[in-house]
């Protein structure tokens, strides 16, 4: 062992096609709601604007009874729809004309 590396993942190294690093994603996804499920989590957070509590509470009751709080949230991130603050419509207010100075 001059590499300090074991035989097991000389073994798998040897396996390879290449030499870049492997995924480290999981192949199957740790979600207790449902594609369909999901969708509504979605859409009640775009037209609702709920934050991630109100959230739970809502897909507790109407959706899923069984879901943590992580649940929605991992949801919610994999959709793109994690910040609320990003979502929020953008407030103009009355917009004063800009003036040159005196001369």
């Amino acid at each position: 062992m001059r590499l300090d590396v074991s035989e097991d993942t000389i073994r798998r190294w040897k396996r390879r096609d290449g030499v870049a690093d492997g995924s480290h994603t999981p192949h199957r996804l740790q979600t207790t709601l449902t594609p369909a499920q999901e969708v509504v989590v979605v859409a009640l957070r775009k037209t609702l604007l709920l934050p991630l509590d109100d959230l739970l509470v809502v897909t507790r009751e109407f959706i899923h009874p069984e879901v943590s709080r992580s649940g929605p949230d991992r949801c919610l991130r994999r959709h793109g729809v994690a910040n609320l603050k990003a979502l929020l419509p953008k407030e103009e207010g009355p917009q004063t004309p800009v003036k040159p100075f005196k001369a």
